[in-house]
């Protein structure tokens, strides 16, 4: 009988779909995207109106919720091409997709927007939210999406409540309705609170204004901006470096972009534009026109063909000016200047080294980078990657996985990272070892294309067992003594920032600063270049974010491998006698299957260290020791003990005396701002949830250890999905510091927050959100980008 109810819902809500589009049609003409892309171009007076009254409300009231695949609805609002894509019904972090989604990011084909972009859009499931009906002015409000949500909210404002009902559904993963044009009636009699933005405040009435009357008038959006002179002298010259004819320049070129394709390119200091690496079918002298693939090691042949040709290159790597809105989830900022262009000729094309063939595209070897990039020297390329270090591991936290619960439950709330020196290549990993080992370091994207593809997951357990135990008997093989495992095995850095790292973990999102930041954490990662590739080409260029629930659960359990591995190298620093002793504190509690596969004698195998302990506590020593090794003590301005201490900063830095017990009533990430007079100052409150182990996929509650559970008291902005907002006088920061530490249950904080919070549902919640970013972008402007609200709480 469930069945039959079912069935005649779907049938009633498609009947009211078909009745509305037949009243729109009758009203407004037939639905095409010709008749938006017929407006005539936008006047100077238009642009600047855009630019200056328009612009900045898109961006701080829509694009904070709708800037990342995550986006409700898929409506991403960060660029023209976003908007005019439009809305689809369909959720793209599906735990359930059984088979690969048919649905192309196809965002970057739309950088110019012609009918046989956006038509195929449309046959894929999306939408308009812009009119796309006769462009009369009627049309234009009646007609469009985007102007009855904003009606819809201005009739409905929230309710003057701090606490929002059960009305309002503000998870995560919460059912979203996506409604058309033609579906809106139906859905805001069923959801009048359902205006946008949801479960936010309304506009103010002059935005509201200036926003419905710009669409009232077509919605009419400039062309993007083009690179200025200087900007396509330098253009022009990577282009030149990047598309040379031989063999040798071909597979440099492609290795690049593989690393590269997320970057925001920046040619000078100021940042003052950014720049995207893209595959194009035309070459420089040509316009772009930019080849779209899910992943970056796809065939990018128009026919599908996976061979490349020496000296007669079908694919060309160009620059495009990057003009989306900056959002900090998705910013990865890279240096593409001067120093970099006489880097990268130093580290790939002056060395001499042959390259015969061209590696081809099928999926088994492209997936693979030490297949196909074994021509290049194993030492350019990790010194390549290290240069950058942080931006390396950026990549998957800030890359595909806007929503990676299930990809970072891999991974501890905090750990530190640092890296074997390339100085060592000599030693471990030679060329020879990575060359003999090629076949067992296949990644699982190199099967992602076959039925039950998990299946495959076996294997790949078998094969890193085997290759762990390849470098163990390696590393046997040099003979090492007792006092050459010291810290020269460890990247120094030679002044580079880079040279270590933080990572912290937010539940589904992650950051990563340079430096030693915050407390000490329980462990850590050292990385060897096959390590630093591998997670690189799991997590990153072989992620794809539509792929089935058997390459989501693949990917995961891969990178188990990877940071067992990266830990076990940390581990075979400490003394021979306590490094088993340590692992199983790391892996409490793991079931015997886990306990088979982790717990082997791989650490006995190894030297004793040659590093002379002073004190009792080695693994804190050793990271004091690492610290100063990497010269990283300063590197960083989130410490507060690294800084020259404020008031402010001394007294919020006792935050930390709340009990552990109580670190888990707060969210995962809030700041704190604090006014004295015209300056401000904001700080971040980092809660590390701590666990038994993190061996396991599913059950992480169950592994919870909120014991010790601990805090990180951070100033400034660190990451990226703030959960909640508190704003603080200097001199209530005392009282603020007291009644926080106080907080022993949910009622208490909730007290808390009603004295100090900037609830979602504050009436001066926008301002505030305003004075945060400004404070953002001018404190940290290198890495600021706009904040996404879609993990505000409703506490």
């Amino acid at each position: 009988m469930r069945k039959f109810q079912w069935l005649f819902i779907f049938l009633f809500l498609s009947g009211c779909a078909t009745l509305g589009v037949m009243e729109f049609d009758k009203l407004y003409g037939p639905s095409n995207v010709d008749n938006r892309l017929v407006q005539d171009k936008p006047t100077t007076a238009q642009t600047s109106h855009f630019h200056k009254n328009i612009q900045p409300i898109i961006e701080n009231r829509c694009v904070v919720c709708h800037g990342c695949y995550d986006a409700p609805c898929q409506l991403k609002m960060e660029s023209r091409a976003g908007i005019e894509r439009g809305a689809n019904k369909t959720m793209v972090y599906n735990g359930e997709r059984l088979l690969t989604a048919k649905v192309s990011d196809s965002l970057s084909k739309l950088t110019e927007l012609k009918t046989e972009n956006l038509e195929p859009l449309r046959q894929q499931g999306f939408f308009p939210v812009l009119n796309e009906r006769q462009q009369t002015e009627q049309a234009n409000t009646q007609a469009s999406l985007f102007y009855q949500m904003l009606q819809l909210k201005k009739q409905h404002p929230l309710p003057d409540e701090p606490i929002l009902n059960d009305s309002f559904d503000v998870s995560l993963n919460r059912s979203q309705q996506c409604p058309t044009i033609e579906e809106f009636e139906h859905y805001k009699n069923k959801y009048p609170q359902g205006g946008m933005p949801y479960a936010l405040p309304a506009l103010s009435t002059p935005e509201h204004d200036q926003l419905t009357g710009w669409l009232a008038r077509g919605a009419i959006m400039p062309d993007a901006v083009p690179p200025n002179a200087k900007e396509q002298q330098m253009i022009n010259r990577w282009e030149s470096l990047l598309n040379g004819n031989s063999a040798k320049e071909q597979l440099i070129a492609r290795y690049l972009f593989e690393h590269l394709y997320l970057a925001n390119l920046y040619f000078d200091k100021s940042q003052s534009s950014y720049f995207k690496l893209v595959r194009s079918s035309t070459p420089s002298d040509e316009k772009v026109a930019v080849i779209t693939t899910r992943r970056p090691f796809d065939s990018p042949y128009a026919d599908g063909s996976p061979k490349a040709t020496i000296n007669k290159p079908q694919v060309y790597y160009r620059l495009i000016k990057h003009n989306d809105t900056i959002i900090a989830k998705r910013h990865m900022p890279y240096p593409f200047g001067e120093a970099k262009m006489a880097r990268l000729k130093a580290l790939f094309y002056h060395p001499d080294y042959p390259v015969t063939t061209l590696p081809d595209y099928q999926l088994a070897n492209a997936s693979n980078p030490f297949k196909t990039f074994q021509a290049i020297p194993d030492k350019s390329r990790y010194q390549f990657l290290l240069d950058q270090a942080q931006f390396s591991i950026m990549n998957f936290i800030k890359g595909p996985v806007c929503r990676g619960q299930i990809a970072l439950n891999v991974i501890e709330d905090n750990f530190w990272v640092f890296f074997l020196s390339p100085d060592n290549f000599d030693h471990y990993p030679s060329k020879q070892f990575i060359e003999a080992n090629t076949e067992l370091l296949q990644l699982p994207a190199g099967t992602s294309d076959k039925a039950m593809s998990l299946l495959y997951w076996r294997q790949y357990a078998k094969s890193q067992q085997e290759y762990v135990k390849n470098k163990l008997a390696y590393v046997k093989a040099l003979n090492l003594q007792p006092n050459q495992l010291n810290l020269d095995l460890i990247w120094s850095g030679k002044g580079n920032p880079n040279a270590s790292l933080t990572v912290f973990r937010h539940f589904d999102s992650a950051s990563v600063l340079q430096g030693f930041i915050g407390p000490t954490p329980k462990t850590a990662w050292l990385i060897s270049y096959p390590l630093l590739e591998r997670i690189h080409y799991l997590l990153v260029a072989g992620f794809d974010v539509y792929g089935s629930v058997s390459h989501q659960l693949k990917t995961r359990l891969y990178m188990d491998f990877l940071r067992m591995e990266a830990e076990s190298n940390f581990i075979s620093f400490l003394p021979k006698a306590e490094r088993k002793a340590v692992h199983e504190y790391w892996y409490r509690d793991t079931s015997d299957d886990i306990k088979d596969y982790i717990f082997s004698d791989d650490f006995a195998q190894l030297p004793e260290t040659g590093i002379n302990y002073q004190t009792s506590n080695h693994q804190e020593e050793l990271f004091q020791l690492i610290a100063k090794h990497t010269q990283n003590t300063d590197v960083s301005q989130f410490n507060l003990s690294a800084l020259a201490q404020s008031g402010s900063d001394k007294i919020i830095a006792n935050l930390s005396q709340l009990p552990n017990e109580s670190v888990a009533l707060l969210p995962q990430v809030s700041y704190v701002m604090v006014a004295n007079g015209d300056k401000k100052q904001v700080y971040s409150v980092i809660n590390n949830s701590a666990h038994s182990n993190v061996a396991h996929l599913f059950s992480e509650a169950d592994r919870r250890l909120p014991a010790e559970d601990d805090l990180a008291i951070l100033r400034g902005v660190v990451g990226t999905y703030p959960n909640a907002f508190f704003k603080v006088e200097h001199t209530q920061l005392s009282e603020f510091v007291r009644t926080f530490n106080a907080i022993k249950s949910e009622q208490d904080y909730r007290q808390f927050k009603d004295q100090f919070a900037i609830r979602r549902t504050n009436p001066n919640f926008w301002a505030f959100a305003d004075e945060l970013h400004a404070w953002y972008k001018s404190n940290q402007p290198k890495s600021a980008g706009l904040l996404d609200f879609n993990r505000l709480e409703n506490r």
